[in-house]
């Protein structure tokens, strides 16, 4: 089950892996729904909870009858605060995008010995909301619990409170090289409010509890295991399993992941590790050089056709009018990274007008993105990640461009060492909810 920022999708698969069922809820209206409070019918809590028995409710009897193993994903960096024994949220959710600045603060100080670039020193970061609610709202953390999006949404299937996953869990502050919390992190006057059972996306948690999800889950044997964030989740739903394997999601932004056998961390451009399987990591980061920048300047149908008019003139592959050279975003002071939408769109809007038509004007956006995206797997390489990149799993609108792939293909293999054409090819399974469940199947065959 993939509970994402607009709805909840949810991905049957049989032993051999292929999907056998998928249904989809959209939120209710959540404009206004984080303004309420966590009883209120209408809060973010109470939209998750009905979307996730909405959901169950959506599969067909016969077919509920025979699931034996569930996990859910969630948003990355989304916390709840809940009464430790009946998990109920005492709160507004803390959403993944929201910024804590009191929170952030109050961890810079001295007292706390945070380090300084650590991931949790953002305030957007899962401990910066936690130290907001215990600065603001409550200094007794036996009180209550933090649990993230996805923990909670499972917490209501298997009842076991404190449970959490390596990956949910890295913008929080755990260390999953040493799978412990570190020292300044248990030294902290509400580290009893942090989850106490950390686990590997995809183990066992415990069989199906709650009465109202046993309605939907009525196998007796049913088990529920730890999940992970959405874009882990959709990482691995595309394909991507070995060293040199790596999925870039080309949506409104570009976020990309790479598997290394070595970790690499560094908050300041937005790179860091998730620990993936036994022995890899999945290095990774994103950048605001994508579909957004597109559909400041064309429509669905426009960008069809004016690609058709690039594929039809051969127009990057002969370079006319200089396509292949276009780099819009390489003078950016802050890297990729720091380069926000507005300013990427005004530093096409300059080079608009030296463009002969749209169509060039699109390929040199094309190949500029692509540029974008080399550079981003180039300083991970640089930065330690232990393999170079050989084959690019893809997903999002961009995916769907063949002729963007081509591009982007040919700009990837720009000084590979190996002289092989590093492939971008569209990912056979696209959606987190996906990943998810080859999780729950893990969890099944790990008993």
């Amino acid at each position: 089950m993939d509970f994402g920022t607009s709805g909840c999708r949810v991905s049957l698969i049989d032993e051999r892996g292929v999907q056998k069922f998928e249904t989809s809820v959209k939120y209710t209206d959540t404009r206004e729904a984080n303004n309420k409070t966590s009883s209120s019918s209408s809060s973010m809590t109470a939209i998750w909870e009905d979307a996730l028995w909405t959901s169950l409710e959506n599969i067909p009897r016969e077919t509920r009858e025979r699931i034996v193993s569930v996990a859910i994903d969630g948003t990355s960096g989304t916390v709840i605060i809940v009464h430790p024994e009946s998990g109920e949220p005492l709160y507004k959710a803390m959403m993944y995008n929201e910024k804590f600045e009191v929170g952030a603060q109050y961890l810079a100080s001295e007292s706390c010995r945070v380090p300084d670039g650590h991931v949790t020193r953002s305030s957007t970061s899962a401990l910066s909301k936690l130290a907001h609610y215990f600065a603001n709202e409550h200094p007794k953390p036996i009180s209550y619990k933090l649990l993230h999006h996805a923990d909670w949404l499972s917490y209501k299937l298997h009842e076991n409170m404190g449970v959490s996953d390596f990956n949910n869990s890295l913008k929080l502050g755990f260390d999953p090289g040493s799978e412990t919390y570190p020292q300044w992190m248990l030294d902290l006057p509400f580290a009893e409010a942090l989850p106490k059972t950390m686990l590997p996306p995809g183990a066992r948690i415990g069989v199906v509890q709650n009465p109202r999800a046993k309605e939907f889950l009525s196998n007796p044997e049913c088990i529920v295991c730890t999940g992970t964030t959405d874009s882990v989740a959709a990482f691995i739903a595309s394909g991507a399993n070995e060293p040199g394997d790596a999925c870039t999601s080309l949506g409104s932004t570009l976020a990309w992941k790479l598997i290394s056998e070595a970790r690499v961390d560094d908050a300041s451009v937005g790179i860091y590790s998730h620990k993936i399987g036994d022995q890899y990591w999945l290095v990774g980061g994103a950048c605001n050089t994508g579909g957004n920048i597109l559909r400041a300047f064309f429509t669905n149908d426009e960008l069809q056709s004016l690609t058709d008019t690039i594929e039809m003139e051969n127009m990057f592959e002969l370079n006319l009018f200089g396509v292949r050279d276009a780099d819009f975003f390489k003078s950016n002071a802050g890297g990729d990274f720091g380069l926000e939408v507005s300013d990427a769109v005004k530093k096409c809007e300059s080079e608009r007008e030296t463009c002969e038509n749209d169509a060039v004007f699109l390929c040199k956006i094309f190949s500029s993105i692509a540029k974008a995206e080399k550079r981003c797997y180039d300083n991970a390489n640089a930065m330690g990640a232990s393999e170079k990149l050989k084959k690019v799993y893809t997903s999002g609108g961009g995916a769907a461009n063949a002729t963007w792939c081509k591009m982007r293909s040919s700009c990837l293999s720009i000084d590979n060492k190996s002289g092989s054409t590093i492939d971008v090819v569209a990912s056979e399974y696209t959606e987190a909810s996906y990943g998810t469940a080859l999780l729950a199947k893990k969890g099944y065959h790990s008993r």
